[in-house]
């Protein structure tokens, strides 16, 4: 009796192992894996992006779904409006092919508002009041919203043109 008791809870025993192994398994799952290429990878901050806007390029995410792509605010950087504890903010969207690739422009009021930051007035945009990102390295994120696929890539703004 005493080693059919022992046997019961050896397999008990192996058989949590086993579930536990399997849950670690499903719980260290990793989301897929995206490509993400910001063209240009790097530029100053000037008005001409409203007339030549960051393209964003892609693939490895799922068949015509939803890819937003963000700009992650680096600790210790402020964007007007944005509240200190959001960590991204949108920059544009697009959706996937058939084959997982996408493509997507910057919008003109995502430049204005979360790169350039500019003030407006009745009239429109005030660049005057413009507070321009700073210079450095911005992570920018692409995620697609069935897979949850994410490409990263980095954006590097230049310090602004020198005035002549």
């Amino acid at each position: 009796m005493k080693s059919y008791c022992r046997n019961i809870w050896v397999i008990l025993l192996i058989l949590g192992f086993l579930a536990m192994g399997l849950w670690g398994c499903v719980g260290l799952t990793s989301k897929p894996k995206a490509t993400l290429l910001v063209v240009p990878a790097e530029t100053a901050l000037t008005p001409t992006l409203l007339k030549k806007p960051f393209q964003f390029k892609g693939s490895g995410f799922a068949a015509n779904e939803l890819i937003v792509v963000d700009l992650m605010v680096p600790k210790g950087v402020t964007i007007k409006s944005v509240p200190p504890d959001e960590d991204a903010v949108g920059l544009a969207f697009g959706y996937a092919d058939e084959q997982g690739n996408f493509s997507a422009t910057m919008g003109s009021l995502a430049i204005l508002n979360w790169l350039l930051q500019v003030g407006y007035t009745p009239k429109g945009p005030d660049f005057k009041q413009a507070s321009p990102l700073p210079p450095g390295k911005y992570e920018i994120r692409a995620s697609g919203a069935e897979s949850e696929a994410v490409g990263l890539a980095t954006l590097t703004i230049l310090p602004p043109p020198k005035k002549e």
